[in-house]
């Protein structure tokens, strides 16, 4: 039986070149927790499967260096095993990542 567990990560605030710098560490941090345990593992019998998701609702600004940084985040997750999920991208940001060419690292269908 394969279970599936949520790991939701809800960002906020400045994603822009002035505030990306401050973001970094946060991203490390989760990242360093998420890919100690594997995506899939046995437990008790039972197949897990962690699904990072990603809450941009909180976001106040967002450009090129943001979505870069949230590109390489997305990347280094699925090289982990990982399925994240980006969620709640404020209209004016989902135009901006389709605009910079981020929509396929984000996984947004037009």
């Amino acid at each position: 039986m394969k279970t599936t567990e949520t790991f939701r990560l809800c960002l906020d605030g400045d994603w822009s070149m002035s505030g990306v710098a401050e973001r970094f560490p946060l991203l490390a941090r989760h990242l360093s927790l998420l890919s100690a345990s594997p995506p899939d593992q046995e437990i008790q019998g039972k197949e897990s499967n962690k699904l990072p998701e990603i809450d941009l609702a909180g976001l106040n600004a967002l450009d090129a260096c943001g979505c870069q940084l949230l590109a390489l985040f997305i990347r280094s997750l699925r090289r982990y095993g990982f399925t994240p999920c980006v969620t709640n991208i404020p209209d004016t940001f989902r135009a901006k990542i389709n605009f910079l060419g981020f929509d396929r690292e984000f996984n947004l269908s037009h």
